[in-house]
């Protein structure tokens, strides 16, 4: 099964999906099969290939047209029982593509925006969090004064504050250069151990995702391939060279 750990514990994150989505030319079609007991499950291919429409699916932006999917032992998605739970019931933290931060608002007041009002005004926490990931000299900036990589960062603060369950990331390497993105790697890969969060993460380029993947999937023209841990990618049919 593609994303299989081989240790044989539960699934963390485990998703088998048919998706079909009609633009202006012909259908998309999508054809998932993903688990991952732990860890981050990276997701790469080229561009078109379909992999932020299956994180829209995992995150129930999308519904699709037959199987499941499930994290841990909640079933969030089920064709069979025509059961489908919206994405604020999910527990999910989401990191889209473009970080989406709101300009009238401060690096503090987007990290809280989602947040219930009683936790909007626990600005230690938000700050411990800033903290945590490096940018909490910040916290007064208005995201226009920021450079590509602290979007990011912000934007994760902003997913990890509503204390998600489980973690969905959308090329948050896009448009930061490569000592950027070494910086965000390395902040991503410790907030990650250190909260034992299972995400999955989407990417174009696979090197992004040696250093942080527990398993590495690849997605071509709608559809998963075998995945592979980051030791063996290299010796994987077909993997880059």
């Amino acid at each position: 099964m593609s994303g299989e750990n081989g240790d044989g514990a539960e699934p963390a994150i485990e998703a088998r999906f048919a998706l079909e989505k009609i633009g202006g030319g012909a259908p998309f079609r999508l054809d998932v099969e993903l688990r991952l007991s732990g860890g981050v499950l990276v997701l790469f291919g080229p561009s078109g290939a379909g992999k932020t429409l299956t994180v829209s699916a995992l995150a129930g932006l999308e519904r699709p047209s037959r199987g499941f999917v499930r994290v841990g032992k909640e079933l969030f998605f089920d064709a069979g029982s025509h059961l489908f739970t919206p994405p604020h019931r999910r527990g999910v933290g989401y990191v889209p593509q473009r970080s989406s931060l709101f300009p009238f608002e401060d690096v503090l007041g987007n990290v809280a925006f989602g947040l219930p009002r009683p936790k909007r005004r626990r600005a230690e926490a938000m700050l411990l969090l800033l903290e945590e990931l490096g940018i909490a000299h910040r916290a007064r900036s208005r995201p226009d004064d920021l450079s590509g990589g602290e979007r990011q960062r912000v934007a994760l603060a902003r997913a990890l504050a509503v204390e998600p369950r489980w973690l969905l990331l959308d090329e948050p390497f896009a448009s930061i250069d490569r000592a950027g993105r070494e910086a965000l790697g390395t902040s991503l890969r410790e907030v990650l151990a250190r909260r034992k969060i299972p995400a999955v993460l989407v990417t174009h380029d696979p090197a992004d995702g040696l250093g942080l993947g527990t398993l590495l999937v690849p997605m071509h023209e709608g559809k998963t391939g075998p995945a592979v841990p980051p030791a063996d990618f290299f010796r994987a049919p077909n993997a880059p060279r």
